[in-house]
């Protein structure tokens, strides 16, 4: 495979990115200056590089204008080759296929979220022994994870019988839910949960309070939003800080940290809280930017899309404990099939950056 297929071309890049490898999705096998703002990023092979590009061209650069990244072509005479070789099967580097059914899983959803990995068998082991490569590549999996802890999220929000799609609601977060889970052992070491009292639409919907169980009480005896995201943020320092934690980008010289946020789906940050922190002119913590979208992961990884979160618990074998769309049940079920995923060898890095540009720096954490 020639350069100009693995290789991209970053232009006009702006002076506030003073490294472009720190807004990459995944890291580049070379990155060299091209020129005065220009950069070449080469990647292993042409997948790997188009993935990379479809995420950078999403980036803007300043408003309505994304970065300028396309892929690097040089001039090149082909050579006409009239002897094609017989692609054969070597016996001394045959790739264990850690997921029979799903073989080509581990190098697309490695290379999109930044993790690659791959096991040799030597000598052709027969490869119904994979099973034995699986369980050891899972114990170390683990120790692989950037991540040494998550925090899991499930906001419930106001909401309506036949209501508008996500994006054109105007919803009032109703329930703050955190849980704070070892990867490692799968164990919830803390929790965070508050009712938060709505403004907007004070009067739940007779809709909303049989689907998350919430009562009126319980929201008209609950905190502002404000005031919640003010003791979430007291109680993240304490967490954070009692076990040497640190979110991404909240330092140059450690952008990835080694605690992130996790959702299901990009709704509860990149349109529920962000709408309504913007409606009400509320001020938001910039790590509230960044997260891992758990079910991106999941279609990505097991190559299944599923239905809803419980149809997610319960194909990778999980039972759903508590009540569906509880907030704070919900969370924790998401902490658990996190952990589930780990351990089955999927790779969690940030899916989404609200502002791909900056530190986290100013949040006193």
């Amino acid at each position: 495979m020639s350069a100009s297929e693995s290789t991209l071309i970053v232009k006009n890049i702006p002076k506030l990115i003073s490294d472009i490898s720190s807004i990459l999705p995944s890291a580049a096998k070379e990155v060299k200056p091209f020129g005065r703002r220009r950069v070449l990023l080469t990647y292993e092979n042409e997948q790997a590089a188009q993935t990379v590009l479809e995420q950078l061209q999403q980036l803007e650069v300043k408003p309505g204008k994304q970065l300028n990244v396309t892929f690097f072509r040089k001039n090149v005479k082909p050579v006409a080759n009239t002897n094609i070789a017989k692609t054969t099967t070597s016996n001394k580097a045959t790739q264990t296929k850690l997921h029979p059914s799903n073989e080509t899983a581990l190098p697309q959803i490695s290379m999109q979220l930044g993790l690659v990995e791959t096991i040799y068998e030597e000598n052709g082991a027969d490869k119904n022994n994979a099973s034995s490569y699986l369980n050891k590549r899972n114990k170390s999996q683990l120790s692989t994870q950037r991540y040494k802890y998550l925090i899991c999220i499930d906001f419930e929000a106001t909401c309506w019988a036949d209501q508008a799609p996500p994006q054109w609601r105007e919803s009032e977060v109703i329930e703050f839910p955190a849980i704070l889970v070892n990867v490692q052992t799968g164990k919830i070491e803390a929790e965070f949960h508050k009712y938060v009292m709505p403004i907007e639409s004070p009067k739940l919907s007779a809709y909303c309070t049989e689907l998350t169980g919430i009562k009126q009480q319980m929201v008209d005896n609950g905190i502002p939003l404000q005031t919640a995201i003010m003791m979430f943020q007291e109680w993240l320092r304490k967490e954070l800080r009692a076990r040497n934690l640190q979110l991404p980008k909240m330092s140059k010289d450690k952008m990835t940290g080694n605690c992130a946020f996790v959702t299901w789906t990009d709704w509860d940050f990149g349109i529920c809280l962000a709408k309504e922190c913007q409606r009400k002119r509320l001020k938001k913590p910039s790590y509230f930017n960044q997260w891992i979208d758990l079910r991106a992961v999941f279609r990505a990884w097991y190559k299944y899309k599923p239905l809803n979160f419980a149809d997610a618990i319960t194909h990778v074998g999980l039972t759903f404990e508590g009540r569906p769309h509880s907030g704070l049940d919900d969370a924790r079920n998401l902490a658990a099939l996190a952990h589930k995923m780990t351990c089955d060898g999927a790779p969690l890095a940030i899916t989404k950056d609200l502002a791909p540009f900056q530190l986290n720096s100013n949040c006193m954490l």
